[in-house]
């Protein structure tokens, strides 16, 4: 078994064939949301294998959820069923997934990562199928009434990273970015979070993600007099800014930038130069102390599979669903959504605050229902916690 950092994709993706559907469990499909027996059908849909980035250890964590969740009596007596479509990073793709749960009777959407959810919600706002568990990316996942997110994606991510600068000793930050248009919103979120943190961004500098060379911006930024610098960058962009870094004239500043865009592997294939980057982010690396139930049913239902960020949105957006539906006897589409808009106290293991459901905030993220990120040094090839391994709140950069 497999424990790691997800390679990044909150900030990446967003920076920048044919359904692939298992089915994986009893029960047969019906109208409605549900199977004919009571099994309450759900269906993954995200980015499990493509070129870009793929994630296959969303199915794991999905369903080891699910066969822990049946091996203890299921829903109320109902047992879960996890089936899975890839999207394939394709807009096509997506809309095929949204179609098949629509037109087969699926309970919920469980949609950790997925960058077309326009493809999909649309159909399952029609259907009445709520989608639980995701990473926000985009205008659905940040605005549709079917949307239940439990990550705080770019907002909160890139955000919570510039507030963590000041909250961490930062007086001042300097803001290396890349030129995507893209990179508009997760600059803004960045430079509110340094500003709310006590940090405010006095220069921004943008430099394409795809060069191969970030000595000149990186020169410009250690001379810019700021404390810190924040990095809003790919990840391969943000390998490079570190390593020209620690070739200047400050190579002990410090650099913040979400957890996503520093994976492990990338962090291990800089060596020492890694040693001091500052990252945070809304999703828990999984770890014994905060995320146990997850790493035991890893261990005993998915041996072979990865235990990252994203196999622990999938578990845990499987529990989601079984604390709501439990709760309120939910066992279809149509009740399930109407008892995940009356939820107002769900808790997620490793996260930090329960979940409001019910209340949806002012602006342009009211779909956004995390609010807290951890934050870790890296060192020694390590995440290490910061505060304390306790959380902080970082909501005051979402407006």
């Amino acid at each position: 078994m497999k424990l790691r950092r997800s390679a990044a994709l909150v900030g990446a993706a967003v920076l920048f064939g044919t359904v692939a559907c298992s089915n994986n469990g009893p029960g047969s499909s019906g109208s409605g949301g549900g199977s004919g027996d009571g099994t309450i059908k759900l269906l993954v849909i995200s980015q499990l294998q493509a070129t870009a980035f793929s994630f296959p250890e969303i199915a794991d964590g999905a369903q080891a959820a699910a066969q822990s969740i049946n091996a203890t009596g299921g829903v109320n007596g109902h047992k879960i069923q996890v089936d899975t479509c890839n999207d394939q990073g394709d807009p096509n793709v997506a809309g095929t997934c949204g179609r098949k749960a629509a037109q087969e009777g699926y309970t919920a959407v469980i949609n950790p990562v997925s960058l077309y959810a326009a493809s999909y919600v649309p159909l399952l706002e029609a259907a009445n199928i709520p989608a639980i568990g995701g990473t926000p990316l985009t205008q659905p996942d940040f605005t549709s009434k079917i949307s239940f997110p439990i990550s705080g994606g770019n907002p909160l991510d890139y955000g919570g990273a510039g507030m963590i600068a000041g909250k961490s000793g930062c007086k001042s930050t300097v803001l290396l970015r890349d030129t995507a248009a893209a990179t508009e919103e997760t600059t803004k979120a960045m430079t509110a979070g340094a500003a709310a943190g006590g940090a405010p961004v006095q220069q921004v500098i943008k430099q394409v993600g795809t060069s191969t060379d970030f000595s000149a911006p990186v020169s410009q930024a250690a001379s810019s007099g700021a404390d810190c610098l924040l990095v809003a960058e790919q990840p391969a962009a943000v390998a490079k800014v570190v390593g020209a870094l620690r070739q200047s004239s400050r190579p002990d500043m410090p650099v913040y930038t979400p957890v996503a865009a520093f994976p492990d592997a990338l962090a291990k294939s800089l060596g020492a130069a890694a040693n001091g980057v500052h990252v945070s982010g809304s999703v828990p690396i999984p770890d014994e102390k905060i995320t146990p139930a997850f790493l035991a049913d890893m261990a005993k239902y998915s041996p072979n599979g990865t235990k990252s960020d994203q196999s622990l949105l999938a578990w845990s957006g499987v529990q989601v669903v079984k604390q709501v539906a439990a709760k309120a006897n939910a066992y279809d589409a149509a009740s399930l959504l109407k008892a995940m808009q009356s939820a107002s106290d769900v808790s997620v293991e490793g996260f930090p605050q329960k979940f409001d459901f019910t209340k949806q905030r002012g602006g342009s993220y009211p779909r956004v229902f995390a609010t807290s990120n951890y934050s870790w040094e890296y060192r020694d090839g390590a995440y290490n916690p910061q505060f304390g391994g306790q959380a902080i709140d970082v909501s005051a950069v979402l407006g």
